[in-house]
């Protein structure tokens, strides 16, 4: 008997697993997000003009950052691949008109610099929200955390580090929190 030989996974471990993984992926593309928005935010406050295409870019990043979150979905055939390729094109093409505008109208002296950040902060918290309630929980916290954020840097503009730090720690804690439910699964599931 050989005793290394490993077992077959169940069909449910199999899908524990992918959930996981899928969480995982979920989970980094959205520190990533939050990572890349803060420095945009500080960016514009130091230099809008510069930082402009470093708005422009984030809006392929926010797309693709939706087709990797979506895919499982399209996989699963849960979801037409036309139907989410058309949905997010046209919300994010909408989001890179929405930036550009804001940048004209800073240019013609309508908003400053640390306003233009806020309000480009406001576009990418709302259309972040209203993806989420489509995709899932996991992109309407970004969402929330975008706009609470928003608030507490129009008071506390000068405690953005703090922000990041709070809200990869709660990225964090909502991790360990599914990693706790999973184990109890997988425990109840093997105790069954």
């Amino acid at each position: 008997m050989n005793l290394h030989t490993p077992h077959p996974l169940s069909e449910a471990e199999q899908r524990l697993r992918q959930m996981t993984r899928r969480h995982w992926v979920e989970e980094a593309v959205l520190v990533v997000l939050l990572f890349f928005v803060y420095i945009g935010v500080a960016w514009t406050d130091v230099s809008p003009i510069s930082s402009q295409m470093y708005w422009y870019l984030m809006v392929p990043l926010f797309f693709v950052a939706s087709l990797i979150v979506e895919w499982p979905n399209v996989r699963s055939r849960q979801l037409p691949l036309q139907s989410m390729l058309a949905y997010q094109f046209w919300q994010w093409l909408a989001v890179l008109a929405a930036v550009k505008m804001i940048f004209v109208i800073q240019q013609i002296g309508r908003l400053n610099n640390e306003t233009t950040g806020l309000v480009l902060l406001l576009v990418f918290a709302l259309t972040t929200f209203v993806t989420g309630i489509r995709m899932g929980w996991l992109f309407r916290l970004v969402g929330l955390f975008l706009g609470v954020s928003l608030l507490l840097i129009a008071y506390f503009e000068r405690y953005l580090w703090v922000l990041a730090v709070v809200g990869i720690l709660a990225l964090l804690f909502l991790h360990l929190v599914h990693r706790a439910e999973r184990k109890l699964e997988a425990r109840l599931h093997r105790d069954a």
